[in-house]
């Protein structure tokens, strides 16, 4: 029987939404501004390593940048992607696990990745900014879910899948991005909120596991 129900434009789990609602509503609000207060918000906001090196001021901002670095993006471009990413990656993990876990799996990915940064670039002084790490989680949680729920022959395939993610990611990195300016990725960021969704949503599945 045809419905007279309308399906949503926008067909997206509400944390999803939100989150991308919030990441572009952050980025057009700094853009109303001139260019110097949008490198003010980044420096301040963004995740500079060397503050946590005690070689410079920490202070408030720099206490929430582990978190707040998430929701900073360069250009239009770059908040496209991750924006493109977060819907198809969040909506997975939100629809199996819910908001609550999304949330918290989304966001202890992104504080790991800024903690992989800083292992390898210690003394950096530039801010990284982007959602990627959180979203890197994400793609690590969706891998883990589809092997338990049977995809693939073995560990094998996940060892795989994870090496198809890596690889790419540590190239872009280090020779830049295909059709950019050689603009390149964080890569370590990258690894480390992925390997560090992997871990997190076997944490969660073997949890839900022993509810169940």
């Amino acid at each position: 029987m045809p419905s007279n129900a309308r399906e949503p434009a926008i067909n997206l789990p509400p944390l999803t939404l939100a989150l991308i609602v919030v990441n572009v509503g952050i980025f057009g609000a700094l853009r109303l501004f001139e260019s110097r207060i949008v490198w003010l918000a980044n420096d301040a906001f963004g995740f500079t390593p060397v503050r946590f090196s005690g070689d410079a001021a920490l202070g408030l901002s720099g206490i929430v940048s582990p978190l707040s670095y998430m929701f900073l993006h360069g250009d239009w471009v770059h908040l496209a992607m991750n924006m493109v990413m977060l819907a198809a990656f969040g909506s997975g993990v939100e629809r199996r696990f819910g908001a609550a876990s999304m949330l918290s799996l989304y966001l202890l990915s992104g504080a790991i990745a800024a903690g992989a940064h800083y292992v390898v670039y210690a003394g950096s002084i530039e801010p990284m900014i982007g959602a990627s790490g959180g979203i890197s989680g994400l793609v690590g949680c969706v891998l883990v879910a589809m092997r338990q729920g049977g995809a693939g022959n073995g560990p094998g395939w996940l060892l795989g899948a994870a090496a198809m993610w890596a690889i790419p990611t540590v190239l872009f990195g280090i020779l830049g991005v295909p059709g950019t300016d050689g603009s390149s990725i964080a890569w370590v960021a990258h690894l480390g909120g992925f390997f560090g969704g992997i871990v997190l949503a076997a944490i969660l599945l073997a949890g839900s596991q022993r509810q169940s």
